[in-house]
């Protein structure tokens, strides 16, 4: 999978759940508070999981495209204001930020097909070399750990809809 393809469908699942947050918050404070109570402890979960997989991939596809580390906190700050992340996917990939392979230092890149340029990697993106190795090293434990996240943020959530 490429930096392109991960940013863009990160952007589209938090863009996503946004707007099922909204909605929800739509029928709990105008249309029907007792489905809206349901709701929202469930979008504001998934939103939640959301939030934190865009800014993991986002620094993940931030290092590996040597990003500085103003334009990683201009993407993560576009996971704030909802719909903001398919903006900024869209201009970091209409202004050729995105590289279409996975760039970082590592010894049998070129014969895995991947590249191991540091020119015009600022001192962030350098340290961040290590995150980009292991994220495609182990994606199984990723995803692991994302469905572990979830669950740990949807606990709460249910136990509070539950109560509620």
């Amino acid at each position: 999978m490429t930096p392109r393809r991960v940013l863009r469908i990160t952007s589209i699942i938090e863009a996503c759940t946004w707007a099922f947050l909204l909605v929800a918050m739509l029928f709990k404070y105008v249309m029907n508070p007792d489905a809206g109570s349901v709701l929202v402890p469930f979008a504001g979960a998934a939103h939640g999981t959301a939030f934190l997989a865009y800014l993991f991939f986002g620094l993940v596809v931030g290092a590996s495209a040597r990003w500085s580390f103003g334009l990683m906190l201009v993407g993560g700050l576009a996971s704030v204001p909802p719909f903001a992340t398919l903006l900024f996917d869209w201009w970091v990939e209409r202004s050729g930020r995105l590289p279409s392979g996975w760039m970082h230092r590592d010894a049998d890149a070129p014969a895995r097909g991947l590249r191991a340029d540091y020119r015009g990697a600022g001192m962030f993106g350098k340290r961040l070399d290590g995150l980009v190795t292991w994220t495609l090293a182990h994606p199984v434990t990723l995803a692991l750990i994302a469905v572990a996240a979830f669950v740990f943020i949807l606990a709460p959530s249910l136990g509070a809809a539950l109560r509620g």
